[in-house]
């Protein structure tokens, strides 16, 4: 008797208590040089040796993301974003229309990505774009790999749409800053990293009102996105950190190493684990 109903206790707390989590698939938002977050994150997550086992992004996380499904470390990126190679991507260089291109993105995505195709990848990624003719997003993960990252990181108003079979596209943040859509169903325990969770600057530039514009236009439908997946790692910044401004990358990269902590510490280890 006794016996039973100690089975019957056990069974009943099991049924509350999650096992340690041992992978995870990742929502990757936008938001320019903030992206280093998603850097320090993907960084503990390697260091718990935690799998990632998809991901989907757009903008910033776009560019993250299918490095990372390349097999390029987070350490590696946060030396490139660091560079002044990566910031002269995003640096004035008008063309005759009066915008931005993204050339130099392409170029840089050629030194990481031997094979422009989302099947050479290494872990499955999906990568979210705003289609500026229907007005609607969609997530590419099929064809040209890397003309779908710069599509995806085109800020609107600074940057040439990119053409993809006839079709013009921009930042996937405009119409879907969370893309945790082609995840539902497919893979367990998503966590939607969000990197826009700011004070907000005064400023008024263009590049500062281009900014602001695409960030109130992403905050459409965030909290039920964010609803959606399982677990949401979304810290405050006390600070603007814009973002073209990647002088802040190793703050913002620590940001998201103790955040990655934290989330691992609660949901992926056992109280038999320690640091490795």
């Amino acid at each position: 008797m006794v016996k039973i109903t100690i089975m019957k206790l056990t069974h009943y707390f099991k049924s509350f208590i999650k096992p340690p989590l041992k992978s995870v698939a990742l929502v990757l938002s936008g938001g320019g040089a903030r992206g280093a977050i998603h850097l320090g994150v993907l960084q503990a997550l390697d260091v718990y040796k935690i799998k990632v086992e998809a991901i989907s992004g757009c903008s910033m996380g776009a560019i993250i993301g299918s490095l990372y499904c390349a097999g390029i470390p987070p350490l590696e990126m946060k030396t490139l974003m660091k560079s002044k190679k990566f910031a002269s991507i995003f640096h004035i260089s008008w063309n005759k229309r009066g915008l931005l291109t993204m050339t130099r993105l392409k170029k840089t995505l050629n030194e990481f990505i031997p094979i422009n195709d989302f099947e050479s990848l290494k872990i499955p990624f999906y990568c979210c774009v705003s289609n500026l003719d229907t007005g609607k997003y969609e997530i590419m993960n099929t064809g040209d790999l890397k003309k779908s990252v710069a599509a995806s990181a085109t800020i609107p108003i600074l940057f040439e749409p990119v053409e993809i079979n006839g079709q013009h596209y921009i930042d996937g943040g405009l119409f879907n800053n969370l893309p945790v859509q082609p995840l539902l169903k497919r893979y367990k325990n998503i966590i939607g990293i969000h990197v826009n969770n700011y004070k907000h600057s005064k400023m008024h530039n263009i590049r500062a009102v281009a900014e602001r514009v695409v960030t109130l236009a992403s905050k459409r439908n965030l909290d039920e996105r964010l609803e959606k997946c399982d677990y949401v790692i979304n810290p405050y910044l006390d600070k603007t950190y814009r973002v073209l401004d990647f002088r802040h990358t190793n703050t913002l990269f620590d940001i998201g190493y103790q955040e990655g902590l934290k989330f691992i510490d609660k949901h992926c280890k056992s109280s038999l684990q320690t640091k490795p």
